[in-house]
C-alpha cells in the first residue's frame, strides 16, 4: 500500500514538471514582433515611498537578450500627481544587471504607466530628439514594455533609464560632484515654493551625493541667487563658469518646440560631474507635450512662457552674450539638418506607432478612455493624429518667433 502511494505521488510529482514545463516554455515563448514582458509577483500592493520585496519573472522578445524565469527584487509605486491614478508607475531594483527591452545593463529601472497621456510616446519623443540635437545630452532611454500583476494583465508600459550617477558620469569621488532632481533653482528666490513636502530639510532634492554625508544646499541656494539677483556686469562675466551655453539653448529650444510648460522650471535633473565641469541639464517629465498640456487638456501651437524661468529670462536679456543671436542661429542649422522638420518628427511618431497600436488598443481594453480621469475620450489613434496635426503648426509658431530675435 505504501509503496502504491509513493508511486501514484512521484507519477503525479512527473505530470506537474510536464505541465509546468509546457507552461513555462509557453509563457516564455515571446515572439520578435511581441513586446517584452514582466510579470510582478506579491499579494499584497506594491508601497509608495518604500520598496518591498516582490518577485519578477521578465519574458524578452529578443533571443539575444536571457530571460528572468523567477527572481526576488524591490519594487514601489512612485509619482507626485500621478500617485492618485489607478495605474501607477513604479521604481524596480534588480538583484544583478540585466538587459531589459533591448537596454543596457542595469539594475535599476522606472516603469511609467504613461496612464493619462494615451499616445504613449511624448516622453519618448522628447527624450529622442534632445539626443538627436547633440549625442552628449543626457536624456532616459526608454522602450515600450507589457506589466503583468500576478498572471493578470496590467496594461502597457515605458520602460525607462534612472537618471543616477552612472548614466551622467558622474566622478563620485570628486567633492563638487552632484546631482539634483527638479531643483527649484530658476524660480526667483523670492517667491515661495513648496518643493519637497515630503522630505524635510531637502529643498533642491538632493539625489547625489547623500544628503547626510555632504549637504550641498548652501551651493544650490547660492547659485539661485546668483542667478536671480548678480548686477548685470557680474553674472554676465561668471555665468559661463556655471552653465554650457549651447546646453541651454538646445535645452530651451526643446521647450519651444515641446510647449512643455511644466519643463520650464521643472522635468530635468540638474547635475555636475566634476570640478572640471559645469552644470548640466538631463530632461525629465514630458508627457505634458506635443498638444497636451498640464492638465492634459489639448493646446493650441503657441510659444510657452519660458519667461517664469530666470536664467533664461536673463540669458536673453542679456546685451553681451550674445544669446538671442546664438538661439536663432542653432534652431534653424537644427532645421538645415533635417531634425527639426515636420517630415523627420513625423517619421518619428510613426515609428513608435507602429509598433504600439496592437499593444496600445488592448491597454484600452484595461484601462477604458472615457473615464472621469481623463479630460477627454480620446483613444490612441485620436492622439496620434492631434500630435500630427499639431507638429508642423508649432514648427512655423517657433520659428517665426526666434526669427525675431
Amino acid at each position: 500500500m505504501t509503496k502504491t502511494v509513493f508511486k501514484l505521488l512521484i507519477g503525479l510529482l512527473i505530470i506537474a514538471l510536464v505541465i509546468s514545463g509546457i507552461w513555462f516554455s509557453q509563457l516564455f515563448d515571446n515572439k520578435p514582433n511581441e513586446l517584452p514582458k514582466i510579470y510582478l509577483y506579491r499579494w499584497r500592493s506594491i508601497p509608495f515611498h518604500k520598496k518591498a520585496t516582490t518577485f519578477m519573472s521578465y519574458m524578452s522578445n529578443d533571443p539575444q537578450i536571457d530571460h528572468i524565469y523567477f527572481q526576488k527584487i524591490r519594487a514601489k509605486a512612485r509619482g507626485g500627481g500621478s500617485a492618485d491614478f489607478p495605474k501607477h508607475n513604479f521604481t524596480i531594483e534588480l538583484k544583478n544587471k540585466h538587459q531589459l527591452a533591448g537596454l543596457k545593463n542595469e539594475d535599476n529601472w522606472i516603469l511609467g504607466a504613461s496612464f493619462i497621456e494615451k499616445s504613449f510616446i511624448r516622453h519618448k519623443l522628447s527624450f529622442d530628439l534632445y539626443r538627436l540635437f547633440n549625442a552628449a545630452h543626457k536624456a532616459p532611454e526608454c522602450e515600450f514594455i507589457e506589466i503583468y500583476r500576478n498572471f493578470k494583465y496590467h496594461g502597457l508600459y515605458i520602460i525607462m533609464e534612472r537618471m543616477d550617477g552612472n548614466r551622467l558620469e558622474i566622478n563620485k569621488k570628486d567633492s563638487t560632484a552632484c546631482i539634483f532632481k527638479e531643483p527649484p533653482i530658476f524660480i526667483d528666490p523670492k517667491v515661495q515654493v513648496n518643493s519637497n513636502p515630503e522630505k524635510e530639510n531637502d529643498f533642491y532634492h538632493q539625489k547625489f551625493p547623500d544628503l547626510t554625508k555632504r549637504n550641498k544646499s548652501p551651493k544650490m541656494q547660492w547659485l539661485r541667487e546668483f542667478i536671480a539677483y548678480a548686477p548685470d556686469s557680474i553674472f554676465d562675466n561668471e555665468i559661463l563658469s556655471h552653465f554650457n551655453l549651447d546646453d541651454i539653448i538646445d535645452w530651451h529650444i526643446l521647450l519651444l518646440l515641446t510647449h512643455n510648460s511644466d519643463g520650464v522650471i521643472k522635468g530635468f535633473y540638474l547635475y555636475k560631474k566634476d570640478d572640471n565641469t559645469p552644470f548640466k541639464l538631463a530632461v525629465w517629465d514630458y508627457d505634458n507635450s506635443f498638444g497636451r498640456d498640464t492638465d492634459n487638456e489639448p493646446h493650441l501651437p503657441g510659444i510657452i512662457n519660458w519667461e517664469r524661468n530666470v536664467l533664461l529670462n536673463r540669458l536673453v536679456n542679456s546685451n553681451t552674450l550674445r544669446y538671442k543671436t546664438r538661439l536663432k542661429q542653432r534652431f534653424f542649422e537644427l532645421v538645415e539638418a533635417g531634425i527639426l522638420t515636420t517630415e523627420n518628427l513625423t517619421s518619428m511618431i510613426d515609428k513608435d506607432y507602429v509598433r504600439l497600436r496592437d499593444f496600445a488598443k488592448k491597454n484600452e481594453e484595461r484601462w477604458p478612455i472615457d473615464a472621469e480621469t481623463f479630460y477627454d475620450d480620446t483613444d490612441f489613434e485620436d492622439e496620434i493624429q492631434l500630435m500630427k496635426k499639431w507638429v508642423p503648426l508649432q514648427l512655423k509658431e517657433v520659428s517665426e518667433y526666434v526669427s525675431r530675435f
